[in-house]
């Protein structure tokens, strides 16, 4: 009996480390997998290109795994064919959500728009407001605007406001500010400020890009 035990107990000991090691590799493995969709996840324009299949996975996973600085690439390839997968129908249903409030929102210009920061709550009238850390900025119409300002205000004229009125579910659906602001971006259309409050967003624009931005939206209502 003695030794019928003996013998046994390598093969025991055997097992224990063969499942040790199986658990480490799972572990890396997701690892190097969460490091792949962390390091996408930083840049939009690959989550674009992954969204849309025009990416080499291959060359993609070279890349990533020289930047990561670990993991096999077949192991780097097959966590990004794994994100791309995920993006593309994550993506889908949001980018449906986000046009279903778009159709459903109104989108006007307004012109004379200026741009009042100031380190001080000032007493002017505006048509939105927000307060920062350390600045008060008012999205005032210009015309109107009559008294003088103090000295350390900053006053940025002749913009154009373009406004979104949205449906209420706007207020639970991620991903709407991320569209039009990747929408304009697209058309190299620079935000000069932009507030989102409640069911309104409000774009202030260089009169020059108002009215390409506000054709892009109008394309989605």
């Amino acid at each position: 009996m003695i030794n019928l035990y003996n013998l046994r107990q390598p093969f025991i000991s055997c097992d224990i480390n063969v499942t040790n090691t199986t658990m480490e590799t799972t572990d890396r493995t997701q690892s190097i997998a969460q490091q792949v969709r962390d390091t996408i996840q930083m840049r939009p324009s690959l989550l674009d290109a992954l969204n849309m299949k025009i990416v080499n996975y291959s060359a993609l996973a070279r890349v990533l795994q020289e930047e990561i600085g670990e993991g096999s690439l077949e192991a780097v390839k097959a966590a990004v064919i794994r994100v791309a997968d995920e993006i593309s129908n994550h993506r889908s249903l949001r980018e449906e959500a986000v046009q279903s409030i778009l159709k459903d929102s109104k989108v006007r210009l307004q012109d004379k728009i200026g741009v009042v920061i100031s380190p001080i709550r000032l007493d002017i009238p505006h048509i939105v407001t927000a307060h920062l850390t350390d600045q008060y900025i008012y999205i005032v119409d210009q015309t109107i605007m009559k008294n003088k300002l103090p000295e350390d205000t900053q006053f940025q004229k002749n913009l154009v406001a373009l406004i979104l009125l949205s449906p209420p579910l706007v207020e639970e659906t991620p991903g709407f500010v991320a569209f039009i602001t990747q929408l304009l971006a697209s058309r190299n259309i620079n935000i000069v400020e932009f507030i989102s409050c409640s069911t309104n967003t409000v774009i202030i624009l260089d009169g020059s890009q108002a009215l390409q931005a506000f054709s892009l939206l109008q394309n989605y209502t």
